[in-house]
């Protein structure tokens, strides 16, 4: 499961047999960490997701409930609030057949629902409070939950933003 912390390949250009240099360019990559986790349930890209805490109730070591994730409900009845990152991808598992997923837990991601209205760089961000799954809001002073991200860009309304995930000790 776990990924290499290494720093990646930061050249933006590369020598060429024949001489000179050719542009290669920047990927975002090349600063995202991911780790692949398992799902039993639909989880869709962009949503953030948590450990699934239910496996505790047949797994007391918290083994499958470090591999398995499920989109992160601060509402549902059972707890998903513990964020490891952001879906990669769009998977759907079941519980005969969970299914990989990969999960940016460090580095800029793309396209994360947010519920708050009006957002802008640098704003914290958390798991919704409100109970939209898979979305995150700006952290208020009222708000106690842990900081996963930081907003990338400014939006006067809620939809999708860019935010770049901290990488708490996945």
């Amino acid at each position: 499961m776990a990924t290499s912390t290494l720093v990646q390949y930061l050249e933006t250009t590369t020598n060429l047999a024949t001489g000179g240099t050719t542009q290669v360019g920047v990927s975002p990559s090349d600063r995202r960490q991911f780790e692949t986790f398992l799902t039993e349930t639909a989880i869709t890209k962009g949503q953030l997701v948590a450990v699934d805490v239910s496996k505790m109730a047949t797994d007391a070591s918290g083994g499958l409930t470090a591999a398995t994730v499920i989109t992160a409900d601060f509402n549902s009845a059972t707890v998903q609030k513990i964020v490891v990152g952001v879906a990669d991808q769009s998977v759907t598992g079941t519980t005969t057949s969970p299914q990989p997923i990969r999960v940016v837990v460090r580095g800029p991601v793309g396209s994360v629902p947010l519920v708050t209205v009006g957002c802008a760089v640098g704003d914290p961000l958390v798991l919704d409070t409100a109970g939209a799954a898979g979305s995150c809001m700006v952290n208020t002073a009222a708000t106690t939950l842990h900081v996963f991200a930081y907003a990338l860009e400014t939006v006067a309304a809620a939809g999708n933003i860019r935010v770049y995930v901290l990488g708490t000790g996945i």
